[in-house]
Parts: structure tokens; sequence; C-alpha cells
């Protein structure tokens, strides 16, 4: 019997169920022309909205994780009880204008390239979405605190680490992987 009832208030407390985040993806382009790679080498370098710390990219990703929480409060403690996230994603990338027929051999080269670029900043997405992952989980699993504020004010403070955290694992995956210039992402 006492196993039973040991069943029985394990089953009564709160579940929370793991959820991925939700990713919001916005694209934004801007367009570039020329008939040679060389023209349209110069024309990225000309027209990129994407200048950091004085140096122009090609392309950039920024995301932006948004969590939310719900507790419960009891008379002498408050617990998470749901968390869920999402991760707001904005690419900035080039679009090829194409006002006249081009060689296949260059069109080709843009294909590959835009192919690794958007690898590229596909990973820099990755890197929000674990960030949201891991935010989740460790709201998730804090225990619980004597108050809802002090659990608000402790969720929030470990949101913004781990987010710091990631920011600095973002900076090292542009730094080993020059860019993406290492896995193709390079034009001409």
């Amino acid at each position: 019997m006492l196993v039973f009832a040991a069943i029985i208030s394990l089953l009564s407390l709160p579940v929370l169920a793991r959820s991925a985040p939700v990713v919001d993806i916005t694209k934004d382009y801007y367009r570039v022309s020329g008939s040679t790679a060389r023209e349209i080498r110069n024309d990225l370098d000309r027209k990129t909205p994407v200048n950091e710390k004085g140096k122009k990219y090609d392309a950039y990703t920024t995301w932006l994780v948004h969590w939310k929480y719900h507790w419960n409060a009891s008379e002498d403690q408050c617990r998470i009880t749901q968390v869920s996230t999402t991760v707001d994603v904005q690419y900035i990338l080039p679009k090829l204008k194409r006002s006249a027929p081009l060689p296949k051999a260059l069109v080709n080269k843009w294909e590959r390239y835009l192919r690794a670029l958007l690898q590229h900043e596909n990973g820099h997405k990755d890197i929000g979405v674990r960030a949201a992952n891991e935010i989740e989980e460790k709201i998730r699993n804090m225990k619980p605190r004597r108050t809802c504020q002090q659990l608000e004010l402790d969720a929030n403070r470990l949101g913004h680490k781990v987010l710091d955290k990631y920011l600095i694992i973002e900076d090292e995956f542009d730094r080993t992987t020059n860019h993406g210039g290492n896995d193709g992402a390079i034009f001409p």
C-alpha cells in the first residue's frame, strides 16, 4: 500500500514537458548584379548593408531568444511549472539580379557560394536554437524558491547567463570558420 501511495503522489507532481523552441525566420535581401565574377564581387562590396566593426560581410544572421515561464506558488515555495522559448532569426543575404543571361560557369560558381553562405548562416541560427534549448532546460530544472519574485529574478538571470555563453560560442564559430570562408562562402 505504501508503494501505491508513493506512485500516486508522484503522479500528482507537475510534469514539465520538454518542447522545442518556436523558430521565426525572416530573410531580407539586397540585390547585386554584374556580368562577370569581378563585377558581382564589386557590387557585393558596394551594396552589402553588413558592416561590423569596420569590416564588410556578404551576409549576416541575428537571433534573439525570448523565454516565457509559468510558476505555481504554495505557502512556502514557488516552482516553475512551464517553460517555452521562441527564437527570432533574421538573415540578411545577397540576391543576384540577372538582367541578362550569365555564363553557366558563373551561375554555378554563384550557386555554390550561396549554398555555402546559407550553410554558414544556418550555423548561426542553430547556435541561437541551442541557446533557447539550454535556457528552457535550465529554467525548467530550477529548484523551487521561497518567493516567486526570487524565482523570476533567478530564472531571468539564468537565461541571460546562457545567452552570454552562446554569444561567445557564436564569435568562436565565426573565427574558426573564417566567417564561412573555410567552407566555400567566398565569392568569387
